[in-house]
């Protein structure tokens, strides 16, 4: 049982992953004012990397993770499978000059938001799947910020606490005494 230890992050963003369509389908009424995206397994991804910055393991969990959710959002691998893994790799190196602190963290997941909201709409655009302009895109970035403040604020503590306690693939017995 102590083995499985090393994946429950893996395990806690498929749940992340599933609660995100989830919260999209039921959600859409309110969410659909702005056209706001549902962005809860990436957040948890940055805010994993933000918490353990130190753990190049989470590279790989982010791009199992981005592959997972290209396939079950979109049905096609790509888009969240290149910027995830580099997102979550851009803020392990700023985790170690960012503050510790809710605010810093915060501000740099929104950051990383943005950064997945412009290049998803950039791929999508260019492969032909959507048809949206660049106004329509810059307009629906606020309404998705303050859906993924709002995200942050009620999942920060338990993406801290799962990162610390059950870093992605690191045997803690190794370290117990």
């Amino acid at each position: 049982m102590r083995s499985w230890r090393k994946f429950i992050l893996a395990f806690a963003l498929y749940v992340a992953l599933v609660l995100d369509g989830s919260l999209a389908l039921f959600l859409h009424q309110f969410m659909a004012y702005g056209d706001a995206a549902c962005l809860i397994m990436p957040i948890g991804m940055m805010l994993i990397a933000l918490f353990d910055d130190l753990n190049g393991k989470e590279i790989w969990l982010a791009l199992g993770a981005g592959i997972v959710a290209d396939i079950y959002f979109f049905g096609i691998i790509g888009a969240y499978a290149v910027i995830l893994p580099v997102v979550t790799w851009l803020l392990q190196k700023s985790a170690r000059f960012l503050p510790e602190v809710f605010w810093a963290r915060s501000l740099a997941v929104l950051l990383g938001v943005v950064l997945i909201c412009v290049y998803n709409w950039l791929i999508l655009n260019v492969v032909g799947i959507i048809a949206v302009s660049p106004k329509a895109m810059l307009f629906s970035l606020l309404p998705t910020l303050a859906w993924s403040f709002l995200f942050v604020i009620l999942s920060y503590s338990i993406w801290g606490r799962l990162a610390r306690n059950y870093p992605f693939m690191v045997n803690l017995d190794n370290y117990q005494h």
